[in-house]
């Protein structure tokens, strides 16, 4: 196809979304980004901001069509932003929020009112080929990285994953999510699935257990929580008690088994996780407390074994390498073995840092953790520290629960007992975060 439509739907008073209280029919919808769109300066590159949800879908559909590109950035720190102002000319910022400030790019803020449009609008078109948006890896591993989406792809992984997860016999979805729309896995599942399968988007990002049951009870039924394991074991281990919610989907890191046992009880749910990564975009699903193996979406092919894995795609220009180290099995399933930058050798034994972070984090008592190798000349060797959090349990209380997992050589020494991890908006640790963490004891 040469284009698909900016909202796969019919115009009327189909419900989109709720903002400020109130229901969002799909005409106001065009109206308000048609609207919009009169505003935006003539620019190649928009770093939309925008931190309530309906808002940020406005800013992105208006930037859509005026065939203007989505920024995704890493993070929102000022060193991230300034970075994206000198790698992309012809950039302006859109954001609902105060000014931002010293990013040397002209700021436009998102209007408190838009003129509303008189008639009623078609949907739009927008060319396959038009680069939609531009994500970055999140930098847990490095310097964050810029990947180009084109609208089909990004329409395709909507409807495939929306086949995937929801229902045909649900009719009516209400989307809450926890993560900002500015990260890849946010837009893909809190965006693009109300734009091209079903949904009505939350204009919020709740954040605290009580702040998303509050949320999830402003919505109707059928309810789609869109979260990560970091708030799904606060939300377990909270007192806090939710309303019915039909399906849970987590992302960004990997859900232990017995997190999700939990999380399924608790909540009378049935939690999915998906598996992407930046530079494709969401490649599988699987029901934790099912399986360990991952299925394929639709239209998505994998090739190779262990660390020479690619993914292809009717929707890809070209085969993609993927980061992990993967057992492919047959009928499209896979099963993951951790992440080939992960990889740490001591003593000529192997481990990744996503096993020995699962075994960290499944300690009674432990609020969050996180393995770091620390930064090491060429004749130093090797060690392993870690950051926790666990009020009530002493160093040795850790050691001696990971010692009945883990070879000694992987025992981290010394850990360091902190208020909190320098987790980011989508719950992810960036090397630099810790590195600065551990900047702190040295």
């Amino acid at each position: 196809m040469d284009s698909y439509p900016l909202i796969r739907c019919q115009p009327g008073d189909s419900i989109l979304g709720w903002d400020d209280g109130k229901h969002v029919s799909v005409d106001r919808f065009l109206a308000d980004t048609f609207s919009l769109s009169q505003h935006l300066p003539n620019a190649t590159w928009i770093l939309n901001l925008c931190d309530n949800r309906y808002r940020f879908l406005v800013g992105f559909a208006a930037a859509l069509i005026k065939r203007q590109t989505n920024i995704l950035p890493p993070n929102k720190t000022p060193k991230a932003l300034q970075s994206i102002a000198s790698q992309f000319p012809e950039t302006y910022c859109l954001t609902d929020t105060e000014s931002q400030e010293n990013l040397g790019l002209p700021v436009l803020q998102y209007p408190s009112e838009l003129k509303p449009v008189s008639k009623t609008l078609d949907i739009p078109e927008i060319a396959a080929s038009h680069v939609a948006a531009i994500a970055f890896t999140s930098g847990s591993t490095g310097t964050p990285q810029p990947h180009l989406k084109r609208w089909d792809s990004m329409v395709r992984i909507a409807r495939n994953t929306g086949h995937r997860l929801i229902p045909g016999n649900i009719k009516e979805v209400s989307i809450v999510a926890t993560v900002p729309p500015q990260h890849m896995y946010g837009l893909e599942t809190s965006i693009m699935l109300p734009l091209q399968h079903k949904g009505a988007l939350h204009g919020g990002r709740p954040f605290f257990p009580i702040d998303i049951r509050d949320t999830l009870e402003t919505v109707p039924p059928d309810r789609i929580l869109i979260t990560t394991p970091m708030h799904l074991k606060a939300c377990i281990e909270s007192s806090v008690k939710f309303p019915k919610i039909s399906l849970v989907i987590s992302a960004t890191a990997p859900l232990s088994r017995k997190l999700a046992e939990n999380a399924e009880r608790l909540l009378d749910t049935q939690i999915f996780e998906i598996y992407g990564c930046t530079e494709a975009g969401s490649l599988a699903t699987r029901q934790t407390t099912k399986s360990n193996a991952w299925k394929l979406l639709d239209e998505i092919n994998l090739t190779g074994n262990n660390d020479q894995c690619y993914i292809e795609a009717t929707y890809l220009p070209q085969p993609i390498k993927l980061p992990d180290i993967i057992k492919n099995c047959e009928n499209g399933l896979f099963e993951l073995q951790g992440r080939s930058a992960d990889l740490i050798n001591i003593g000529g034994k192997r481990a990744s840092l996503r096993e020995l972070n699962y075994h960290l984090n499944e300690i009674k008592k432990v609020e969050d953790g996180a393995y770091f190798v620390p930064p090491q000349n060429d004749h130093d060797h090797k060690r392993l520290i870690a950051f926790v959090v666990a009020n009530e349990l002493r160093e040795e209380d850790i050691l001696q629960a990971l010692r009945q997992y883990l070879d000694p050589v992987f025992l981290p020494r010394p850990i360091y007992f902190v208020d909190h991890l320098p987790r980011n908006s989508s719950g992810k640790l960036t090397r630099e975060s810790l590195l600065e963490t551990f900047s702190q004891y040295f």
